[in-house]
């Protein structure tokens, strides 16, 4: 099969690999329709993971059921489904109390050895294991291109909403307006916030919060802090989202929040430090909210009900439809900011 492969930093390629087949009775095989870039990618393009040359990538796709082991029970060839861009095991203590992504069998497609040493969603077919959770059925009136966001980045919107607990009446800021702050803004309008107010430098992104329903708030033309507490009688954001994984990006999202607000950090960080007055955040009744990875099978229903009643709609983020086979190209473009979302297929 044709699958899209790590060859070193900043390099990718299309090449034939083994076809997956079923190694485990709770084993999938999906022939995959349509798959993506995320920007999660680019971290193992710029060697900030390990991955070894000649190892898949990619961990989003939609496509159709091609076979199942014998142990699969919700699932059966020819149906249509999203994949989990992560794999949990559905019945640890975490999975049953929802924290999917504390998982004790936590697996993580096209990671390399990072994540178990899964296959790369960038591909023709892939190998889902334990099928019956790591699958999601799509409705008939759900396209491809809009389902495959459930399985990852649109959900992990809905989740950032969920995380805050939003509700009727409040103001949330978004920190970072990419696809992450693109769809914790359409998912905190869903829950019933009064106005979402994203804060971004790039004016692409710009434009796409505003399609989203955000106020766009570009922090170079004004003070982002005095936006915000314009809007809000001086009182600052109900709700800060931080959708963006810097240092400085978190200390905005502290100076937006009001007395007593609630801050959820959704960006990505690793070894990154923070040197914080804690009496201030103590003080200030803050409460912060870390998110960690998306535990996508405990909000991936609600992501896709929202998704087909169109209250949610990931289609304006992207920007290119391109074969697998220009997958060196599309990643070019992505990584150089020509391109928010790019859209493969096999």
């Amino acid at each position: 099969m044709r699958a899209v492969v790590y060859r070193g930093v900043g390099k990718v390629e299309v090449d034939d690999l083994p076809a997956p087949e079923l190694l485990e009775p709770t084993d999938a095989i999906v022939r995959v329709t349509t798959t993506s870039i995320c920007g999660s990618d680019l971290h193992l393009y710029h060697g900030k993971a390990p991955l070894d040359p000649g190892d898949g990538i990619g961990h989003e796709a939609v496509g159709v059921v091609e076979a199942v082991g014998s142990a699969v029970e919700r699932f059966s060839p020819g149906e249509r489904v999203v994949v989990s861009f992560t794999i949990a095991c559905g019945v640890c203590w975490f999975c049953r109390a929802g924290q999917t992504q504390l998982c004790e069998d936590y697996a993580y497609l096209g990671y390399g050895i990072f994540g178990g040493s899964l296959g790369g969603a960038q591909a023709e077919l892939l190998r889902v294991p334990l099928a019956d959770n790591n699958l999601l059925h799509v409705p008939d009136d759900v396209d491809d291109e809009r389902a495959l966001f459930v399985g990852d980045t649109l959900t992990t919107g809905v989740y950032a909403a969920g995380l805050a607990g939003i509700g009727e009446g409040q103001t949330v800021a978004v920190v970072g307006a990419g696809p992450v702050g693109f769809f914790s803004a359409q998912a905190a309008l869903a829950a019933g916030a009064d106005q979402v107010l994203a804060i971004e430098l790039d004016p692409a992104r710009l434009d796409l919060a505003e399609r989203a329903g955000a106020v766009p708030i570009d922090p170079r033309a004004r003070n982002a802090q005095t936006a915000v507490a314009e809007r809000t009688d001086g009182r600052g954001a109900d709700v800060v989202i931080e959708a963006v994984g810097t240092v400085p990006a978190f200390e905005r999202a502290l100076d937006l929040a009001r007395r007593g607000g609630v801050v959820v950090v959704m960006g990505v960080f690793t070894s990154e430090t923070v040197s914080a007055q804690f009496g201030v955040w103590w003080i200030r009744a803050l409460q912060i909210r870390l998110a960690g990875t998306t535990p996508i099978h405990t909000y991936w229903e609600r992501a896709m009900r929202e998704t087909q009643a169109g209250a949610l709609d990931p289609l304006p983020i992207v920007s290119h439809r391109m074969p697998l086979e220009d997958a060196a190209k599309a990643y070019e473009l992505f990584d150089s900011k020509q391109a928010t979302k790019i859209l493969l297929s096999p």
